[in-house]
This record gives structure tokens, C-alpha cells and sequence, in this order.
């Protein structure tokens, strides 16, 4: 299995203004899970941040124009704050900087 390219994924969802299959693929491939509609659901993405970042804890909202959704993500030493033309896309974009975070911290591989 390839590793993920982190930075490059959330370029792609920085991109991304609705749904987008592609990505949506990206995505169950990135988090080695089925194949979902994350860029279009809510609901989808919550149960894809559960299942990638068990124990964060995630806050939804509006900016203070009232204009862009938000999704914080914070836990385990990360906050994590990204907006986005949709609630699923700043959901997603939170999750990938959350794991481009970790990637980062994480020990090189012997």
C-alpha cells in the first residue's frame, strides 16, 4: 500500500468547492475505508473522523460573517480550524491538515 500524501490531499480539498466523486475515492483510499460520498454528507464525515481520530472532538460552525461553515478538530495535542464553500469540505479539510499534523510528529520509520 502506498502512504498517503497528506499535503497533497488537502490541496486537493483547498480546491474543492462541492462534491467530487474523485476525491471521494481519494478519500476511502487515504483512510482505508469504503468508498463514501464524504464530500457531499455530513453524516459520512463524522463517521469518517470517528473512525480515523477516535477521541477528537469535532465543533461546527459559521465564521463571524456568517458566510463559510468551520470544523474544529482538536485533541491528542492537535487544534485544527478550517472553513470551506460546505460543511463536509471544511470537515475534511480539518481532517487531512489533523492527519498531515500527525504526520509530521510521527517518529521516521526505522
Amino acid at each position: 500500500m502506498m502512504a498517503t500524501d497528506w499535503p497533497g490531499l488537502e490541496k486537493r480539498l483547498e480546491l474543492a468547492t462541492g462534491a467530487e466523486p474523485e476525491l471521494d475515492r481519494e478519500l476511502a483510499m487515504a483512510f482505508a475505508v469504503a468508498e463514501a460520498p464524504f464530500t457531499a454528507s455530513v453524516p459520512h464525515c463524522r463517521t469518517l473522523v470517528e473512525a480515523a481520530l477516535p477521541g477528537m472532538k469535532l465543533h461546527l460552525g459559521y465564521g463571524a460573517s456568517g458566510m463559510f461553515p468551520y470544523a474544529l478538530l482538536s485533541g491528542e495535542g492537535l487544534h485544527v480550524v478550517s472553513e470551506a464553500p460546505t460543511v463536509p469540505l471544511a470537515i475534511l479539510r480539518s481532517l487531512a491538515a489533523a492527519e498531515t499534523a500527525r504526520a509530521r510528529s510521527a517518529p521516521p520509520a526505522a
